[in-house]
């Protein structure tokens, strides 16, 4: 990948500096990931887009002296044709207008158009972009061709504009084709990867500014000391299941895709499994027993650890009246916690299901953290869930892929 020559302009408002020049030789700079949002697939009551704009808010949890970018059609069905991209300046504290003349053209391998086959997804070239903790960047894809993206929840600020009014952008709710948003630092400590399904995605996270429990582990961490601050990159799908797949790949299918690419990782927080119980067979031959889900536990955590990544385990939060849910699937539930909590699947675990059940009915979310799904813990829920991370479990690595 080509790096570009530096860029020269200032930023109003102070949100972001263009970094000027090149990087000192003596300097060791590596890359870590810093926003994530894994692919999923379109169903049929999606809406198709028409050729134009999509623009995306991202927040980025790691500093760093330049950007790079990865695209992902990994999840479509068809090619996509892409016109540009580009990365700026928001215009203000919300919302995805962006500041005069902060736009800078996005290149991969030193093209600023490019075909992205079904299935396909690619990293940039580097943008020199000096960022802070928690700085926040629009991204804007244009394409040149319709496409379908996945329908989405809540959780971040994104619009688009058709090709025929392209300054007119509305609010849109899909899943964007940005995946994943690195940084260039001298010195990350570590790099979280949040995965797992809508609970993890935030499905009824209803602010833009914190996406979920992971939003939330990342504002935590970005009031730690510099030596002590670290990435979170956000990999949780809606309707994901650990042993197959479904909504998007399995988590063991797609483990390459959204955590091993991931550059820099050095932990992982891992909530799922309550779609596979819940969605799953009680009797025959598929039927989800504790047994079936903690070998995929186990084996994700083997894949992890052959990469020298830490796997945090959570407890799988209450929802026996959630549409899907029977007291025979609860024992279910219950049996795999127990099986967390011993220690003997994870490296740490955090107890996530603790921090949001009903004190006077365990298996039931606490009244005041469900919207009435009685599966998804709402807003206030999840800022706890975050608040329940042991952020010395999150010390530095000893060791860096």
């Amino acid at each position: 990948m080509r790096i570009p020559s530096a860029f020269a302009a200032g930023v109003a408002a102070a949100v972001f500096a263009f970094a000027l020049g090149s990087i000192p030789a003596q300097a060791a700079p590596a890359w870590a990931g810093a926003w994530g949002y894994a692919a999923a697939d379109a169903g049929p009551q999606d809406p198709v887009f028409a050729p134009g704009a999509f623009r995306y808010r991202v927040k980025l949890t790691q500093a760093g002296d330049a950007l790079r970018f990865t695209l992902s059609n990994a999840e479509g069905t068809t090619p996509l044709s892409v016109s540009s991209v580009s990365v700026s300046a928001p215009a203000g504290a919300t919302g995805v207008e962006v500041a005069p003349g902060t736009a800078r053209p996005v290149a991969f391998s030193g093209k600023t158009t490019l075909t992205l086959a079904r299935g396909e997804s690619i990293v940039s070239d580097p943008v020199n972009l000096a960022v802070r903790d928690m700085d926040d960047v629009v991204v804007t894809v244009t394409l040149a061709t319709p496409s379908q993206p996945a329908g989405n929840n809540p959780g971040m600020y994104m619009a688009f504009a058709p090709a025929t009014t392209p300054t007119m952008f509305l609010p849109i709710l899909v899943r964007p084709f940005l995946s994943l948003v690195s940084v260039r630092t001298r010195g990350a400590p570590c790099t979280v990867v949040a995965f797992g399904d809508s609970i993890t995605d935030g499905v009824t996270s209803l602010s833009p500014q914190s996406r979920g429990w992971p939003g939330r582990l990342a504002e935590r961490l970005a009031q730690l000391p510099p030596t002590r601050r670290c990435g979170v990159v956000n990999m949780g799908i809606s309707g994901n299941r650990v042993l197959q797949d479904g909504r998007a790949a399995s988590a063991l299918n797609r483990f390459a895709r959204d955590v091993a690419s991931v550059p820099g990782v050095t932990h992982i927080i891992f909530l799922e499994g309550i779609n596979d119980i819940g969605a799953g067979a009680t009797q025959g031959p598929d039927a989800i027993t504790p047994e079936r889900l903690i070998a995929g536990y186990r084996a994700f955590v083997a894949r992890a650890h052959a990469l020298g990544v830490k796997v945090i385990g959570g407890t799988i939060t209450p929802a026996l009246r959630a549409f899907y849910m029977n007291p025979q699937k609860e024992q279910t539930r219950l049996a795999v916690n127990a099986a967390i909590r011993s220690g003997t699947i994870f490296d740490a675990v955090v107890d996530f299901d603790a921090a949001v059940r009903n004190p006077a009915a365990p298996s039931e979310l606490r009244p005041d953290f469900d919207p009435g799904d009685h599966l998804h813990p709402n807003d206030a829920a999840l800022r706890v869930m975050g608040d329940a991370v042991d952020l010395s479990a999150l010390g530095p690595a000893t060791t860096r892929r």
